[in-house]
């Protein structure tokens, strides 16, 4: 089967690496978390209801099996920094996926800032998208007070509104 990216897939890659798992294709975090995960490979056709196990715990996991998704999302992860170049739907709603996953708010005392939990081509993408960036801590502040607002009517977690 063949798959193509779409904005909302591009949500779901994000949010896919923040927050992957394990076993099969998944997400593990908050109920809120699996809840939207799985919301949007349903709405998408990427998996089946009767496929997908949810546990609970401290940490809940929701995941499914299908080797055509997973190497999908593994050759898109290889693509992002040529896809997303552009300050475009599709890049707003991989940052938005990958902050709800795993990013958050960092108060200096002087500013607000966002980060988000990335790797090397992450910080790269931004860069290029003309956000400014600083690396710390494992963590990648985006300094540019637009991104937030960029990204804000992507977001899909009530978690990840600004306080």
């Amino acid at each position: 089967m063949k798959f193509t990216m779409s904005p909302k897939r591009a949500y779901l890659l994000g949010l896919w690496k923040g927050r992957r798992t394990k076993e099969g294709i998944g997400v593990e975090g908050h109920h809120e978390v699996c809840e939207t995960f799985l919301k949007l490979c349903l709405d998408e056709k990427l998996c089946q209801p009767d496929k997908v196990k949810f546990e609970e715990g401290e940490a809940s996991k929701c995941y499914f099996y299908n080797t055509s998704v997973r190497v999908w999302l593994q050759e898109e992860m290889m693509k992002r920094e040529e896809r997303l170049r552009f300050r475009n739907e599709f890049a707003a709603n991989y940052f938005a996926g990958l902050f709800d996953g795993k990013g958050g708010f960092y108060d200096d005392g002087k500013e607000k800032f966002c980060y988000i939990i990335g790797d090397h081509v992450d910080e790269i993408i931004l860069l290029r998208l003309g956000f400014r960036v600083k690396k710390e801590r494992g963590k990648i502040a985006v300094i540019s007070q637009d991104f937030y607002g960029w990204i804000m009517p992507y977001l899909k977690l009530e978690i990840s509104a600004m306080h």
